[in-house]
């Protein structure tokens, strides 16, 4: 039997009173992944920090799987204390799963050293390069690849924090010429303009500024502390896909629609308002064409795993605002659609075929929504639900933000849209304290269905 060894760092000291409680557990979606890869013996190996990955409560592993084995790090392991776990066990291949980090998005830059360590050592590895984690974790060297490759992006300007706040010149300088030049850029930009951190996360830290006054006050406020890209608004309607696989084998997913139920709000992957559904199929779109591009991107880029792909719809042109090496905020809406889990994604890179996937005919419809506050019972049956394929319970403490809770849930496996608003709408009735009516009539609006 191949024994296959599954790994994720994660660089957060996790606050035992930030907790994320999913349902089904993790450890049930462990077992039921591994029951349909039996041929493997298969080892996770992770910190309690890992949200996505263990069912943690205040800080303590609650459930095990009893399909696969685990192995626990301290929330401080670093890159080597990896590399000697994983190595212990021996595996025949070691897989890398990258998860997202508030802050700096940076997991994959050492789960990507794990990888290239392990290799030294003779261990066959499966993950992107080094190379290839720092270009999808800086936005301004994936903003340079993606224009010198051809790929339809928007304008943006680079902004070097230390050089635009230098006070270096020397006694009889004019001013800060850096900092001139970049103002002086920025005024002869099209407004709006979007200014965000060149390593940040979860749409924190985005300002969009209206016009040159605004941009200019911004950049000189004192409020940015780091390098930034200043990059051309585009109005236009937002989507996401996912690209799953390695080396040349990749499934890219049609694009999901992402909205916000309130106007010009950013579509926040933890804020309340924000939807996400799919698959769009609408030849009249161009599916097949952006998907051909995002399987360019994957080759020239050198994805592996989940990569997850920001994409905004102009007058009929698509454009790639960011590019996410890692599970993301679509990772469950997507596999729910796929019919498969999303530890799946990982356990078919040792070998599985799911180039089915491919084939949107395979596709079922599914959307992912936000639910109100509601105790442990309620979100259980919520969870049992017919067509409800997950709910993510999160009580969250953030640096910088107030602690606030909600529920992530995906709703899927429907053969058409209509069926699912149906759905949807039914759920609302049955709980309409949790499921706003305000989320069913937003999503009926943009399938134009009105009665």
């Amino acid at each position: 039997m191949k024994r296959i060894v599954l790994y994720s760092s994660n660089s957060k000291l996790r606050d035992k009173s930030s907790n994320c409680t999913a349902y089904p557990r993790w450890a049930r979606q462990w077992d039921e992944a591994a029951a349909r890869h039996s041929d493997y013996e298969i080892w996770l190996v992770v910190q309690l920090n890992g949200r996505y990955f263990l069912d943690i409560c205040d800080g303590k592993l609650v459930q095990e799987p009893e399909r696969i084995h685990v192995k626990v790090l301290p929330m401080e392991a670093k890159l080597k204390e990896f590399v000697e776990a994983v190595s212990a066990l021996s595996p025949d291949l070691a897989i890398a799963m990258p998860g997202p980090v508030s802050g700096y998005d940076w997991n994959g830059i050492r789960d990507a050293g794990i990888a290239e360590a392990l290799r030294k050592r003779g261990i066959e590895t499966v993950c992107y390069s080094g190379e290839t984690a720092l270009n999808c974790f800086d936005k301004w060297r994936t903003h340079q690849i993606l224009k010198a490759n051809g790929f339809r992006i928007p304008e943006a300007l680079y902004l070097h924090h230390e050089l635009f706040t230098s006070s270096k010149q020397d006694e009889v300088s004019t001013g800060n010429v850096y900092q001139e030049y970049i103002l002086w850029e920025v005024e002869n930009m099209k407004m709006p303009v979007v200014i965000k951190s060149t390593t940040g996360s979860s749409s924190m830290g985005i300002h969009i500024a209206k016009d040159y006054e605004d941009a200019k006050n911004y950049l000189l406020s004192g409020e940015l502390l780091e390098d930034a890209l200043i990059e051309e608004y585009l109005d236009g309607e937002e989507y996401g896909a996912e690209i799953h696989g390695d080396k040349g084998h990749y499934v890219v997913s049609p694009p999901y629609r992402i909205f916000n139920t309130v106007k010009n709000q950013l579509n926040d992957p933890m804020g309340a308002t924000t939807l996400k559904y799919g698959p769009v199929l609408d030849e009249k779109l161009h599916i097949e064409d952006v998907r051909s591009e995002l399987k360019r991107l994957a080759d020239i880029m050198g994805f592996c795993g989940i990569v997850e792909v920001d994409l905004v719809l102009v007058k009929g042109e698509w454009y790639i605002l960011e590019v996410n090496n890692r599970w993301s905020g679509l990772t469950t809406l997507i596999t729910a659609s796929q019919g498969r889990l999303p530890y799946e994604v990982y356990i078919e890179e040792a070998g599985g075929d799911c180039a089915y996937l491919n084939d949107t005919k395979n596709l079922k419809y599914a959307l992912q929504f936000k639910m109100r506050e509601a105790d442990a019972d309620t979100i259980r049956k919520i969870s049992e639900e017919p067509g409800i394929k997950s709910v993510i319970q999160y009580d969250l403490r953030l640096p910088g933000r107030e602690p606030f809770s909600f529920n992530d849930a995906v709703i899927g496996g429907y053969s058409t849209m209509v069926e699912l608003i149906s759905d949807f709408e039914q759920l609302h009735l049955r709980y309409p304290e949790q499921i706003s009516e305000i989320l069913v009539q937003a999503v009926k609006e943009k399938e134009g269905i009105y009665a």
